[in-house]
């Protein structure tokens, strides 16, 4: 079964009667009408794609084919909603998994991976946005944009290669292929319900005096099987194996609530208020206001303004925790293809927790929150999109698309560094085209000193690495195809990212925490702002809540709430970054 299938099969079916509504449910035949209609008007340019992709001919027609079968397995269930993206992620992810591919028509093509490839496909042939892009293919847009091949006429080039290939009807290939797929699903569960029975007869005559262990009975096929975490039991958490990687699934929203607290010694560690945000009309003392003062920033978030955004430093020690720095108007970061983003980063905070670090065009800016005092930094880059402190607390790491550069604010320097991809912590995971995990490590001054292989689990990163004193590190990340797959078999629960974190020191001791409902959530579902003790991840799961997970027993617990605001919020609330003190 392919991916998208198995995706596309967890959602629910409309109604076979009258919906609420009022409105009735469409005829077969206007059904199967709406199929072919869809299925024509895309055959060409999906047969097209498919070319580009693979390179050979008869390759690209079995893609296209398979694309559409999927699509009729579920096109009751995704023809109201998302049918193009449909086809277009079961095309792409499958001719990612291809093995080989054939020469192509544009030698550009040959020289990629198959991921780069399908980037490319769908940037310069396809003109689909890098947003677009991080959809169909399951990774983030930091990720299209890190595989994105520019060159001069590009465009040109690939609609070249692709405009011979003649076009093919697919409506009944598709037809005869899903009833064929349905048939052998048919006999598949035919023979699985008789297996079970069989087994349940042989419980139902074991005589009274066998000897069997009645301290110990057999459970019965009935028995029901757990399909998620539940908050109940989250001291022993249910979980299963991918590629020895020791994997649970996390809550969904409904769920989170029911979560325990965080104990009162991890509190006191992590030093912050249950409510991590605040309101339009909620009234923030300055920091012109508070004076010098040396109470700790243990967090940083956003105030809209009206000529845009203040930093809020959280200081737990004062009696309101929050301190507005009137001072600074922020603007958004704009990186090099357009795309916005707020200026604060989750590694902005020193390790000294008291100097605060952030990214504006063609500069950085460093803030002593303990003086209040501001410096600027210049930096000859318009575009940075994101940076952070060294381990050592001594330079801030920006960078751009394709620039990187080092800020040292005791000496002023700001140096562009010769590589892209310099470690702001002890480590960093990445994840190559062809799907092989390195873990980097760093020495203080960030240079990359070593690099160690790990499991094949995962098919993009996002978001930073962060390493605790036992050199574990933890990362938000998207599972591989073969990843994904796999785990949606074990629980079915459309499961494709989530959190990774592994010994570095020995490559052992792997888990990972996989968020329910995380197909197609291009910006991550749950992304790692740093450790409590050793022993305890935190995350921002879902966007709203800030969880510790205890990496050892699995255990999870609630920490804060998190801003939950979006474009268009009232001003004097809170923006969506936030920043935490390692």
């Amino acid at each position: 079964m392919r991916l998208a299938a198995l995706v596309m099969s967890q959602k629910g079916t409309k109604s076979s009667a009258v919906a609420e509504t009022g409105e009735m449910t469409p005829s077969r035949s206007e059904v199967d009408d709406d199929f072919a209609e869809f299925v024509r008007a895309r055959q060409h340019q999906v047969l097209r794609a498919a070319h580009l992709l693979c390179g050979d001919p008869q390759e690209a027609e079995d893609l296209a084919r398979g694309a559409f079968v999927e699509l009729a397995l579920h096109w009751s269930q995704v023809r109201e909603d998302v049918p193009d993206r449909f086809v277009r992620s079961t095309l792409y992810r499958d001719a990612m998994a291809l093995r080989h591919t054939e020469s192509h028509a544009v030698p550009v093509l040959d020289r990629l991976s198959p991921k780069d490839r399908a980037v490319t496909v769908l940037l310069h042939f396809e003109h689909r946005s890098e947003r677009d892009a991080a959809e169909v293919l399951g990774i983030s847009m930091g990720g299209v944009r890190s595989r994105a091949h520019a060159g001069d006429g590009l465009d040109g080039l690939l609609a070249d290669a692709a405009e011979p290939i003649i076009e093919q009807d697919f409506v009944d290939a598709a037809r005869s292929g899903a009833r064929a797929r349905k048939l052998r699903q048919r006999r598949i569960g035919i023979g699985s319900a008789v297996a079970v029975a069989l087994v349940a007869v042989a419980i139902v005559v074991v005589p009274r005096g066998s000897t069997t262990d009645r301290a110990n009975p057999v459970p019965t096929p009935s028995s029901p099987r757990p399909t998620s975490l539940a908050p109940s039991a989250q001291r022993d958490p249910d979980t299963f194996s991918l590629s020895t990687v020791t994997t649970q699934v996390g809550p969904d929203l409904s769920q989170v609530n029911a979560l325990p607290r965080i104990d009162d010694l991890t509190r006191s560690q992590v030093a912050l208020p249950e409510t991590l945000t605040f309101g339009p009309e909620t009234v923030i003392p300055t920091l012109g206001e508070v004076g010098n003062n040396s109470a700790p920033v243990r967090a940083v978030l956003l105030r809209r303004s009206p000529d845009g955004m203040r930093p809020v430093l959280v200081r737990p020690t004062l009696s309101n925790p929050f301190v507005l720095v009137e001072a600074l108007t922020l603007e958004p970061n704009v990186d090099e293809g357009g795309n916005t983003s707020e200026p604060l980063e989750v590694t902005a905070i020193a390790n000294d927790r008291r100097h605060v670090m952030f990214l504006q065009p063609d500069k950085v800016l460093v803030l002593d929150a303990f003086s209040g005092k501001v410096s600027t930094f210049a930096v000859a880059d318009a575009h940075l999109e994101g940076g952070g402190w060294t381990p050592d607390g001594r330079s801030v790491i920006a960078w751009s698309t394709t620039r990187e550069w080092r800020v040292t604010p005791a000496t002023g320097a700001a140096d562009r560094l010769g590589q892209v991809g310099a470690g702001l912590g002890r480590h960093k995971v990445v994840v190559d085209g062809d799907g092989t995990m390195r873990v980097l490590e760093f020495d203080d001054q960030g240079n990359n000193t070593k690099t160690i292989g790990g499991p094949r689990v995962l098919s993009d990163v996002w978001g930073s690495t962060f390493t605790n004193v036992d050199s574990r590190v933890a990362t938000g990340g998207f599972l591989s195809q073969a990843t994904a797959l796999e785990a949606n078999i074990h629980r079915p629960l459309r499961l494709f990212q989530g959190v990774f974190t592994i010994d570095s020191s020995t490559m052992a001791q792997a888990r990972l925490l996989l968020a329910p409902g995380s197909e197609g959530v291009a910006t991550g579902c749950c992304e790692v702002l740093g450790w409590a003790f050793n022993d305890q991840v935190l995350i921002r799961w879902k966007g709203r809540d800030l969880l510790a997970w205890n990496v050892r027993t699995g255990a999870l617990t609630r920490v804060s709430t998190l801003p939950v605001s979006g474009e268009g919020s009232p001003l004097g609330r809170a923006g969506l970054a936030v920043a935490l003190a390692p």
